[in-house]
């Protein structure tokens, strides 16, 4: 099986040149087309960009996140993990552009050394009242060694502060906000944190206090560091947070002296316009929330530690109940991102580490943006992207995501591993739509959860706003010469794209079945539908895959029919083969046969496929006809 494919961008003309004509009895019926079995001269496939999109691209940056700017600059903007974070744009997020760096600090000064290292992880939100851009990231800043650390005056060590910078563009440059400096951040969001040592502290203060022991005397905490003022999170609020909370130690995160936070996800509420802050609790593996007045101002009053690695609830951590998550096996919660829908609010996370294969993105449940939230489990769908339970043989540690919206349709941005045999810190950036699913609850209630078609490495339709097409097959009435086949399964919208993972899950996500020598599936449309390609997924499982469709008929407008034949399912592109039997163990999640022609004006598409010899049957995920 091809390992990586490059892709070529190319017109219908020259693809059309690339196929035989399918044949029928009279040539005047045939069909032009061509499908995945195309080939530049190195071998790799040769697809129609305006149509299609493959995540083989391998572009774009670890910890992804992508802004929608299309109302204001027609761009969508990708941020992610990368030197002086350079950024891409695209118009379909498919293909993307590079723009450059746009947080370069000046060669001398305090911001290179706020800079110094671990520059993780920037999101981007647009502010609609200060027209402003917000970049939200962590860095490490280089010692200051300034301070002796005594009496109050925490270590000069810091480790992942939690910075925002601010642009009148999403392309930068980007300049830091000082929170002692009222022309940088406002009056209204000035720290007022401590950096006088010696004050010394008596135990009825210290609920009201950043406080520290030091040679058995407590003192109120000092922050006389150069980056202090920098920090987003005033340094005395943040230690009393965790403090209140019971996740401190008495020197800070690993004797540092500050608190360190990365992930910053910013959300504004469509609901109420409340802003909201989440953040990983570097040190404690958990997510925290702090409502925003501003974006420059943490409303402390309302801050919650909203996860806990390896517990479902927060409460269940503070009780020190029901330990453990089926799907948390390495000691990790990051890359909080919200989604919204219908009342119901989706804390989506990543689990475990970034260089693992086990890496993969998980979902709780809220009815509010402050909690609380509940892990979903994996039977009701609890892992929105994970490779490990596809088994894929090209994709390895998805996770750390974004959501973008393309039109009506929604899609999951995440990285993974440019290598997927070695893993670790190399990984570009993919993305896959997500559906909304109905399961059923831990308690037998109705639930609906965000599924992803993915992780996919094959080709997938681009988003029907951009290539102008969208799959209308539902739209169709559709049979099938097997009666007891389920149809429905085929134009839901969902791929089958788990092997191993929850039964109970996966038992929500079908496939149709037939095991007749050749099953036909009629899509027959009310009036005439201009379409552009036919797209059959194959099963996820390689017992019950096809290898061939003998036939797809097309009956157009004007009552004559267009055939191709034995449109054939790419089995060097998507399947492994025994190299001792000679037999398939193994299918791509995902991978549809395709075929792509130009316009045709039809009332009704008939796709027959064949089971293959010696198969018990043959599963389809899906069926999509590309169409307006």
């Amino acid at each position: 099986m091809r390992k990586k494919r490059t892709v070529l961008a190319v017109c219908m003309a020259a693809l059309l040149g690339l196929t035989a004509f399918a044949g029928c009895a009279s040539e005047e019926y045939a069909l032009s087309y061509y499908h995945g079995e195309n080939k530049d001269e190195s071998g790799d496939s040769v697809y129609n960009e305006q149509l299609f999109y493959s995540n083989t691209l391998q572009q774009g940056y670890p910890d992804p996140f992508v802004l929608d700017d299309t109302a204001r600059s027609g761009y969508y903007y990708l941020y992610g993990t990368s030197g002086s974070f350079s950024i891409m744009r695209s118009k379909d997020l498919a293909v993307w552009e590079d723009v450059g760096p746009t947080l370069v600090p000046p060669v001398d000064g305090e911001i290179p050394r706020l800079l110094h290292a671990d520059m993780w992880a920037p999101e981007v939100i647009y502010d609609d009242e200060t027209e402003l851009y917000y970049l939200f990231f962590s860095a490490t800043a280089e010692e200051d060694t300034t301070y002796t650390e005594g009496s109050g005056i925490v270590s000069g060590v810091s480790y992942c502060n939690l910075y925002v910078a601010t642009s009148d563009s999403a392309e930068g440059p980007f300049e830091m906000v000082n929170f002692m400096d009222a022309a940088s951040c406002g009056e209204s969001a000035l720290h007022d944190y401590n950096t006088t040592a010696g004050i010394v502290l008596d135990e009825n203060e210290f609920s009201e206090y950043a406080w520290v022991r030091q040679d058995g005397v407590y003192y109120e905490a000092a922050f006389p560091h150069y980056f202090a003022k920098y920090c987003l999170f005033s340094p005395d609020e943040l230690y009393k947070f965790n403090r209140n909370n019971g996740v401190s130690d008495e020197t800070g995160l690993n004797g540092r002296g500050y608190f360190g936070n990365i992930d910053p996800s910013p959300f504004e509420d469509p609901e109420t316009g409340e802003k909201y802050l989440y953040v990983k609790m570097e040190g404690t593996n958990g997510i925290m929330v702090v409502h925003m007045f501003d974006w420059l101002t943490p409303d402390w009053d309302n801050a919650e530690i909203v996860l806990m690695v390896n517990y479902y609830t927060v409460e269940d951590w503070r009780n020190n109940t029901n330990y453990g998550v089926s799907y948390e096996s390495e000691n990790c919660n990051e890359g909080p991102h919200m989604l919204y829908r219908d009342g119901v609010y989706y804390l989506t996370f990543s689990a475990n580490g970034y260089g693992s294969s086990n890496y993969r993105v998980a979902t709780a449940v809220g009815d509010s943006p402050m909690g609380p939230f509940r892990k979903l489990t994996e039977e009701e769908g609890g892992l929105l992207l994970c490779s490990s339970t596809t088994e894929s043989n090209s994709v390895s540690g998805a996770g750390h995501h974004s959501f973008a919206y393309v039109g009506d349709q929604l899609y999951i941005i995440y990285h993974r591993h440019r290598n997927y045999l070695v893993g670790g810190s190399d990984r570009y950036t993919a993305m896959d739509e997500v559906k909304w699913l109905t399961v059923k609850d831990i308690n037998g209630n109705d639930l609906v959860v965000p599924y992803t078609n993915g992780p996919t490495d094959t080709l997938q339709p681009l988003p029907e706003s951009v290539s102008g097409y969208k799959n209308i097959a539902a739209e169709a009435q559709v049979s099938c010469s097997n009666e007891e086949a389920e149809i429905s399964c085929v134009t839901d919208g969902f791929l089958s794209v788990h092997k191993t993972a929850d039964p109970t899950f996966m038992s929500y996500v079908r496939e149709t079945y037939s095991s007749d020598t050749q099953t036909t599936f009629t899509f027959a449309f009310g009036s005439a539908r201009t379409i552009r390609a036919v797209m059959v997924y194959n099963s996820a499982s390689y017992r019950d895959i096809f290898l061939n469709i003998s036939r797809i008929e097309f009956t157009l407008a004007d009552r004559s029919t267009r055939v191709i034949r034995d449109l054939s399912f790419d089995v060097d592109q998507y399947c492994e083969v025994s190299d001792f039997s000679g037999e398939i163990n193994y299918v791509t999640s995902g991978a549809a046969a395709f075929a792509e022609f130009y316009d045709l004006d039809v009332t009704s598409v008939s796709i027959t496929v064949d089971l293959p010899e010696g198969q018990e049957r043959v599963g389809i995920s899906e069926i999509r006809i590309l169409g307006k």
